[in-house]
């Protein structure tokens, strides 16, 4: 079957910043089918490295870069006002421009005679013409719906919380209506498909979670550093950034009172300014983007995932896991994996409680060997990409059988 996969960037592959699964996904699609990629890209370095990964090659067929939209116009922009439009919509701000991608999108699926449009994320979903005669599937990862429930929960001052709650109830109108443009829709959690099932009655939903490349992310015992305190991400995402100050003001210096030497490493691209500004605190790293994560995983005595806002499924936490490091996170952290407190992770919610934990671990060899290999066995069972991949082919199928079986009752 050929597919043509809708993307907002360049997919990251394992050594790439950001979630690798739109990469992997496809990577055990095109084991069988032939992908076409139709994508935004963020930067010209990120574009190359895709293209210097030996394994891209085999995955894309033909990789294609959408342009970027046009200079904002008042006009353009009032009209986004009035219709209370997402962000990321551009059918009202340019809607040449909107048209114009559109048709790029039908012109491919007819030039490769494309049997299935596959999109990746909600704001791509906008450029399927529902007339098209292409099934089409969405991949959300998340739930923009429940995302921006959780932030408004944390969110102080009028003015943010009416932004967040308008944007609140425009996402959850498109996130209803996705059972009417597509076959199915994919989440990355149980939790995100519970909302999207609430949001619109008879919508076809599945849960694929992330999986993690074992290959990639296998364990190195060889540099463990005793007093070293990891947290991995793009640190330009709300959420990292949030989760990143709130270990480093609240729960890191609990931690130094009863460990001095105690590191707190935040490693990750994009930093914002106040991400920065915590290297200034005494023990903490702020590395900025980095090559490779794995050997600030190697050298991690514990790993920290602080997170209070967010949804789905947590790739930082799985690769972990793969190098068999302990984990001390919130219980939202967890959301959508079959792990447990005290089995495979410690989980704490307030800063001391975090803290207490995190220090058990750094003096208790015993509880860090119990706990990463119970990690790295359950990724090792149950989150492969191979698995995530078949449950996918076989979710595609099913769409692709249904639809048949519509045309034939039809005739």
């Amino acid at each position: 079957m050929k597919i043509l996969v809708l993307a907002p960037d360049i997919p990251a592959t394992s050594k790439m910043p950001g979630s690798p699964r739109l990469f992997n996904l496809c990577r055990e699609l095109s084991r069988q089918h032939e992908l076409f990629l139709l994508t935004y890209c963020s930067s010209g370095e990120r574009y190359q490295s895709l293209l210097n990964d030996p394994t891209a090659a085999k995955v894309f067929s033909t990789v294609e870069i959408l342009p970027d939209p046009p200079s904002m116009t008042w006009w353009g922009q009032q009209w986004h006002r009035l219709h209370l439009a997402a962000s990321f919509e551009t059918r009202f701000r340019f809607p040449e421009y909107y048209q114009g991608i559109r048709r790029r999108v039908r012109e491919l699926c007819i030039r490769n005679r494309c049997e299935l449009i596959y999109v990746d994320l909600l704001p791509m979903g906008q450029y399927v013409d529902p007339e098209l005669d292409v099934p089409a599937i969405i991949d959300l990862h998340d739930s923009m719906t429940l995302m921006a429930r959780r932030v408004l929960k944390t969110t102080s001052g009028w003015r943010q919380h009416l932004a967040i709650y308008l944007h609140l109830l425009k996402i959850q109108q498109l996130e209803g209506s996705l059972g009417r443009e597509f076959g199915l829709v994919v989440t990355n959690s149980s939790v995100d498909e519970q909302v999207i099932g609430e949001l619109s009655t008879g919508i076809n939903t599945v849960t694929i979670t992330n999986g993690v490349d074992m290959g990639y992310f296998a364990p190195d015992h060889s540099r463990v550093d005793a007093d070293k305190i990891v947290f991995t991400g793009v640190m330009g995402y709300a959420p990292n950034e949030d989760a990143a100050l709130f270990f480093a003001r609240e729960i890191f210096p609990l931690i130094l009172e009863q460990r001095p030497k105690a590191e707190f490493w935040i490693v990750g691209s994009d930093p914002t300014d106040r991400v920065k500004e915590l290297g200034r605190m005494a023990g903490v790293h702020v590395t900025g983007k980095v090559e490779d994560v794995r050997p600030y995983l190697s050298q991690a005595a514990v790993f920290v995932c602080p997170l209070r806002y967010g949804s789905g499924v947590k790739n930082k936490i799985l690769a972990a896991m793969a190098m068999q490091k302990p984990i001390v996170a919130t219980s939202l952290s967890i959301d959508g994996l079959d792990l447990a407190d005290d089995r495979e992770v410690l989980l704490a919610d307030e800063p001391r409680a975090f803290a207490e934990k995190v220090v058990g671990l750094l003096s208790d060899p015993k509880t860090v060997s119990r706990l990463a290999g119970n990690g790295l066995a359950r990724v090792q069972s149950q989150y492969s990409w191979a698995a995530m991949g078949q449950a996918l082919e076989k979710a595609i199928q099913t769409v692709m059988e249904s639809r048949k079986s519509r045309e034939r009752q039809a005739v």
